[in-house]
């Protein structure tokens, strides 16, 4: 019974690829079919989750993001898609966990590493003035008294060192941003960022220690 209605969506969602492909780009036919052919997509139940048990407190933010990536792409990609290969789910179970959900975790990684990191460092030091410790680790990155922060940097690569990546994340930029300016990809920037957070947390909280002092 479950083959049966497998092999129904298999073939409602070709079809619909299928009347997607034979219209052209913006159309309203192909709009419509697009629509239905992501509301399948998404009421079919057959959506994977990759790395489930993983990326505690994140993994929902992570699942969302890779999935609306996703699904924009294949509305954007649809005619480059042959429906012949191979059934329409297993392309969609294939790009979203070894494209988009990879993708997606460094998006929310690094916000996660730095909120506990901060957290850890309040729990350490509260200091007299009114003072946010986000300021505090800002101050700390800015002044790189030992240059320890300038001269931790992506292999070959000095530009892109923490101190730099720190300072453009705190104000604000995206990594696409930041990407785009150093013509670094994203997962390489953002998984470099990680590992530096991690190394220097004894560092950022021995400032913070003086700075309450």
């Amino acid at each position: 019974m479950d083959n049966e209605r497998d092999k129904e969506l298999d073939e409602r969602l070709k079809q619909l690829v299928i009347k997607a492909q034979q219209h052209p780009p913006m159309t309203p036919l192909r709009q419509q079919a697009l629509v239905q052919l992501v509301q399948a997509i998404l009421q079919s139940g057959r959506l994977c989750r990759p790395y489930r048990g993983q990326f505690e407190g994140v993994y929902e933010d992570i699942y969302n993001e890779a999935r609306q990536d996703m699904l924009l792409y294949i509305c954007q990609k649809i005619d480059d898609y042959d429906p012949e290969k191979s059934p329409v789910m297993r392309w969609v179970n294939f790009l979203f966990e070894k494209r988009f959900f990879r993708e997606a975790i460094p998006k929310f990684m690094d916000k996660n590493i730095i909120r506990r990191t901060l957290d850890d460092l309040e729990n350490i030091i509260q200091p007299e003035e009114e003072v946010s410790t986000s300021e505090i680790v800002k101050q700390c990155i800015e002044e790189d008294r030992e240059d320890v922060f300038k001269n931790e940097y992506i292999e070959n690569n000095p530009p892109a060192n923490f101190q730099y990546l720190a300072k453009k994340r705190l104000a604000g930029s995206t990594w696409q941003e930041i990407s785009e300016e150093l013509g670094i990809k994203v997962p390489t920037l953002s998984s470099f960022y990680q590992r530096c957070l991690k190394k220097f947390t004894a560092k950022l909280r021995e400032y913070c220690q003086n700075h309450g002092s």
